[in-house]
Order: C-alpha cells, then sequence, then structure tokens
C-alpha cells in the first residue's frame, strides 16, 4: 500500500507530461488569420482628439476562402464601430486603411475580423491621444528624435505642443486624415516618391489653412523634386559656411552663433507672391489658399543644439485658427441641420389651429350631435353617432398627419464647401438629414471615399452608430427614426465640385475693389464678399454673370447686418451665424481669437448659395434627396 502511495506522484507526473506531449502540436500550429495594424499618425496610434486620423490594416489568411469584415471597435457600450468588408481567398494577404475620428481621450480601440457572428481574429490597439487644446505639429524625418525641439513651442494662450511623428510607409493620400495638424514638417521625405494623390493631399491641406514646413540644405534632393510647384522659392545649388546670425534676429534669440554659427544652404529666388521671412532668406514663405508653404534652405534639424529653436518656430506658425467645419460641429455636438431646416413636415400646428380643432370636436360631438337627434326624435342613437364622430375625427386627424408626413422617408442636406479660386475642388462638409413618417430602419449610402462621422444627432441628442464601408461606399446601416423624426449625419469630402470664379481684385488700404464673374454653369445667389467681419453685398451671379465689387474698410458688418433669404427649405442667416456669428473655430484649438466673421482675417472671400445638394447620398425607398450649398470660397487678391 505505501510503495502505491509513493508511486502515485510519478504516475501522475507521467500523465501530465504525456497530455503536455499531446497538446504541444496544437499551441503550436498558427493561426489561420492573422492582423497588423498601423494606426494613427506615427502608426503606433498617436491622434489628434476629434480629428480624422487612419488606421492601415494587413489581413492574412492560410486558411479557407473567407468573406468578412474588419472592425474597429471603440470602448463601451453602443460604441461607435468603423466596419470595412474585406474578402481573403485562401493564401491571401490584403492591406485596407480605414479612417477613424475619436470625440474623447480614448486609450485603446479593439481590432476585429469578423465573418458573420463568428469572429475570427481579434486584439487590443493602443492609442495615444493629442489633446484638441493642444498645437499638433507634424513631422515626417528618418531620424525619430529630429525637430524634437518643437514639443517646447507654446502657443499664445499658454497651451502646449505635441509632436507627432509621421510614417512615410502609411502616409495619407486623404487631406482630410492631415487636417487634424497644425503644421507639417517634411525634414527628409523623398517626396518624389509620393504618389499624385499624396502629393495633392498635401497641397489641399495648406490651401485649408495648413502650415506646410520643407526642409532644404543637404536634404533638399530629397524634399524639394516633389514639391517644387508648390515651395515659394526656386531651390538652387548648395553653399557652405552661411552665417545663422539672420535666424537669430529673426526669432529674438541673437545667441545662436553660440551653438550653430553657419549652415549649408541652399540657394534662393523668391517666386512671385512669395517673402523672405529674414534678413538673408534663410526662411521664405508663401500663401497657399488660407495656408502657407514655407521652404528653410538649410537642414530642419540643424538647429537642434540651440536653445532657441523653439522661439524661432513659433514666429512661422501662424496665430489665426482655422475654418474646421466639420470637427467644429462634431466637437460642439452641435446639430446645424436641425437648426437651420424649415421643412413642413417638422412643423408644429399652432396652437390656435390645436384649440380650434379641440374646439370643434367639442361642439359637435356636445351641442350640435343632441340638436340633431333632439330634431330627428330619436336622441337614443346617442349610443351610435357619439362613437362615430369620434371615429371620424380620429381618423381625419390622422389623415391630415398622413398628408403632412407623407409615406416615404425625405432626404434633406445642407453642404458647405470650402475651396480657393481657381482650384476645381474643394473640401465639403454636409449634414444629411433623413425624416421618416413611419418609425423604421434605413440603410444610409454615401459615395466611395465619403467620411462619414460615426453618429448620429436625433432632437438633441447624440447617438454613436455604426459606420460600414464596401466597394460600393460607405453605408450607416440599419439606422433607426422614430416617428416623424429626423436624424442628421455629417459626411466630409475633400474633393467636391467647386464653381469656377475669375476675380479682378485689388487692396487698396483697408479696401478691396475690383470685378468677378461667375465662369461656371452653377447659378450663384445670396452672394456676398467678406473679409474678416466686413462683408458687401453682391446678390445672385448667373453663368457668365460678372459684378463690380467695392469692399470698404470701416466697422465690422458682418454677419450681424447682413440677412439672407429665410425662405425655402434652409434658414440661410441661421447657417451663415451659426458659422461666423461668434468665435467657432478657435474653441478647442490653439490660438484663442475673440471675434466674429471668417478667422482668415486678411483673405478675401466669396460667399454664396445654391440649390440642391452636393454630395449624392442613397435612402430606402427615398425619392430624390432636397437641399442647399453655401460655398466659401476664397479669391485671389
Amino acid at each position: 500500500m505505501n510503495r502505491t502511495l509513493r508511486l502515485l506522484p510519478l504516475a501522475l507526473a507521467l500523465l501530465a507530461l504525456c497530455a503536455s506531449l499531446g497538446a504541444a502540436p496544437a499551441r503550436a500550429q498558427a493561426e489561420p488569420v492573422s492582423l497588423e495594424v498601423r494606426i494613427g499618425y506615427d502608426g503606433a496610434g498617436q491622434y489628434r482628439v476629434g480629428h480624422w486620423f487612419p488606421a492601415t490594416i494587413v489581413a492574412a489568411n492560410d486558411g479557407p476562402d473567407l468573406a468578412g469584415a474588419l472592425e474597429l471597435r471603440l470602448p463601451g457600450e453602443e460604441a461607435a464601430v468603423f466596419r470595412q468588408a474585406i474578402e481573403l481567398p485562401r493564401g491571401a494577404r490584403k492591406q485596407v486603411t480605414i479612417p477613424l475620428t475619436i470625440a474623447d481621450q480614448v486609450r485603446s480601440v479593439e481590432l476585429a475580423l469578423v465573418s458573420g457572428d463568428a469572429t475570427l481574429a481579434r486584439r487590443n490597439v493602443r492609442l495615444s491621444p493629442i489633446a484638441a487644446e493642444q498645437l499638433a505639429i507634424g513631422v515626417v524625418s528618418a531620424d525619430a528624435n529630429a525637430l524634437a525641439g518643437l514639443a517646447l513651442i507654446r502657443t499664445p494662450n499658454n497651451g502646449t505642443s505635441a509632436i507627432a511623428r509621421l510614417a512615410p510607409a502609411t502616409f495619407p493620400a486623404d487631406p482630410m486624415l492631415l487636417a487634424g495638424l497644425d503644421a507639417i514638417f517634411l525634414h527628409d521625405l523623398p517626396t518624389a516618391d509620393l504618389s499624385a494623390a499624396q502629393r495633392e493631399a498635401l497641397a489641399s491641406y495648406a490651401r485649408l489653412g495648413g502650415t506646410l514646413v520643407v526642409g532644404g540644405g543637404p536634404n533638399a534632393e530629397r524634399t524639394v523634386p516633389g514639391l517644387a510647384d508648390l515651395l515659394p522659392v526656386e531651390v538652387g545649388a548648395l553653399q557652405a559656411g552661411t552665417p545663422s546670425a539672420s535666424l537669430g534676429q529673426f526669432a529674438r534669440r541673437p545667441d545662436i552663433g553660440q551653438s550653430v554659427p553657419a549652415l549649408t544652404t541652399n540657394a534662393t529666388t523668391l517666386r512671385p507672391g512669395a517673402r523672405a521671412l529674414d534678413n538673408a532668406g534663410l526662411l521664405n514663405s508663401a500663401p497657399l489658399g488660407a495656408g502657407q508653404v514655407v521652404f528653410a534652405a538649410f537642414d530642419l534639424d540643424a538647429l537642434r543644439g540651440w536653445t532657441g529653436e523653439a522661439d524661432l518656430w513659433a514666429r512661422v506658425l501662424p496665430e489665426q485658427p482655422r475654418a474646421l467645419i466639420g470637427y467644429s460641429y462634431r466637437w460642439r455636438s452641435e446639430n446645424l441641420l436641425r437648426d437651420s431646416l424649415q421643412l413642413p413636415a417638422l412643423r408644429v400646428p399652432s396652437t390656435l389651429a390645436v384649440l380650434g380643432l379641440i374646439l370643434l370636436y367639442i361642439v359637435v360631438i356636445g351641442p350640435v350631435n343632441f340638436l340633431l337627434l333632439r330634431r330627428l326624435n330619436r336622441v337614443e342613437l346617442a349610443w351610435v353617432t357619439t362613437p362615430v364622430l369620434v371615429a371620424l375625427f380620429l381618423g381625419a386627424a390622422y389623415a391630415a398627419s398622413f398628408m403632412l408626413r407623407g409615406t416615404s422617408p425625405q432626404v434633406t442636406q445642407l453642404a458647405v464647401i470650402q475651396g480657393v479660386e481657381g482650384v476645381e475642388t474643394g473640401q465639403a462638409t454636409a449634414f444629411v438629414g433623413v425624416f421618416s413618417p413611419q418609425r423604421r430602419s434605413y440603410n444610409v449610402r454615401f459615395g466611395p471615399e465619403t467620411l462619414v462621422t460615426p453618429g448620429t444627432f436625433e432632437g438633441f441628442r447624440f447617438r454613436n452608430v455604426v459606420v460600414s464601408a464596401d466597394e460600393g461606399g460607405t453605408v450607416v446601416p440599419d439606422l433607426l427614426i422614430d416617428v416623424s423624426s429626423l436624424r442628421t449625419m455629417i459626411a466630409e469630402r475633400p474633393d467636391a465640385a467647386v464653381p469656377t470664379l475669375a476675380s479682378s481684385l485689388k487692396r487698396s488700404g483697408g479696401a478691396v475693389e475690383g470685378r468677378l464673374t461667375n465662369q461656371s454653369a452653377v447659378p450663384l445667389s445670396d452672394a456676398v464678399v467678406v473679409r474678416g467681419d466686413r462683408a458687401e453685398r453682391v446678390g445672385d451671379l448667373g453663368p457668365g454673370q460678372s459684378a463690380e465689387v467695392r469692399l470698404s474698410a470701416g466697422v465690422g458688418n458682418f454677419p450681424e447686418q447682413f440677412t439672407f433669404s429665410s425662405q425655402g427649405l434652409i434658414g440661410r442667416d441661421r447657417v451663415v451665424y451659426s458659422l461666423f456669428g461668434y468665435d467657432r473655430f478657435s474653441g478647442g484649438a490653439p490660438f484663442a481669437q475673440s471675434t466674429k466673421g471668417l478667422p482668415d482675417r486678411e483673405g478675401v472671400y466669396l460667399l454664396a448659395w445654391a440649390d440642391g445638394p452636393a454630395l449624392d447620398v442613397g435612402v430606402d425607398g427615398a425619392g430624390d434627396q432636397q437641399g442647399q450649398t453655401l460655398y466659401i470660397i476664397r479669391l485671389n487678391v
């Protein structure tokens, strides 16, 4: 017996060893599906709160053919979900990019590959948020420590800065994925290797108010070739031993010579409209739309040992906020369409009409019914006539409501398109509303490449939803809308058509004068020329029509003293005042500016309206959508 007890532990150990040997091959087998992800600006999770950023996912399948979807799920119940359809035959390896926007400081997101009800692969991905109030500066460099001094920049309201290390391998081709950055520094990016879409994304980013800084010196042969047409100078040969003193003077830090006495620089020739920022022309700038492109004729990282580096770049970066419309309305959770929509189906009957209907009901049910029956000497029929009259009134009320609401959903779109004179496309921010006469769910489909915020407004509530993308476009599936309710979504595109304009405007002191012509086939109405908080009415501009512009210097009169047509589907006054009636674009941004009007005080813009929607939207069972478009076009002066 004792011997048996002594051998028992040995037997159990042998059984455990056999079990582990038998299970080893199963654990060693590779999973048939694998996921790799690079998320955020740097590929390691860095993103700006409230702005769009990319997630690049590589999915590989070594098992049977499958069709499913990649999902990025934010934490919490009923949280937003970003979904991308994908097909993975056996042996396939596919790369997809999913644009994301997150309204809060979230530290992780779940990535999953699903097929039907099954989850085939799952992993948790860490995130690193940049706060909305910080100055976000993108840097592209092979050196992970290049331009580290940018993190020391302080904004005028004593805000901090954050550096986003952009990964060249996943550099976006969509300017919306760069819009969360206040400036982008290109240290050694081989711009000739960029695709046409990536180069256009950089140009579009600058046109809408971004600052693009391109480094030269020994790196000019890499950074200049792909962006030469955007630069403020013609770039020449290298020259060694260039004194750095002018940079110190510009930064108000004359101690530069102690750390960086000389630089290797490019010879430069200013192009029309460009200007040198320092006395020696080592920093040169030119406007591009509402933004600017800066060329540094030296290696951007050559100032690493100088304590005044942050002071220098703080003077280069502009202080005015950018008009980021989609971000502003997401961040503030405001429903621009609900506040300006004048849809008949949403109108509530007046108090007098309701009281009149109640009074008529009481009179018919009571005195009229009784008097008629007494005259017929059939008062006992009141047991029959009373419920019949009640049913008739209910049926009439329901029929009137049915006629007012209609039988199919109504799709309404208010689009705001920002553009630049001479450029055929601009950025569209569309507020799309679906009104449903009954309680039911709809699939709302947008065109390809449309970025749809994963949340909707219903009344005064913001609700997260699923946003799904496939080859046909972007879909918000199974959107439940209550009876006689309106749900509003925000959709954005960087390539909306902009009417062609030709202007010959000149500044004369604080005034702007000249001629403006609508060369497009789009009839423009309620046109106004605006500079900061001053405006001059132009009126309607039909195709081929011209108008004289005389915008005088004086006290600000925009937008309070300008009235737009408030008839029809959209209350235009409400839209313009919501956009420019108060300091909308500096809230949550690094630079505060407590003024009304457009944020770029020196830019001259045309604000004009056109009938019809700007983006293609399809809803189950809906007919043609209706809407209006507001163009905000920066004019060449």
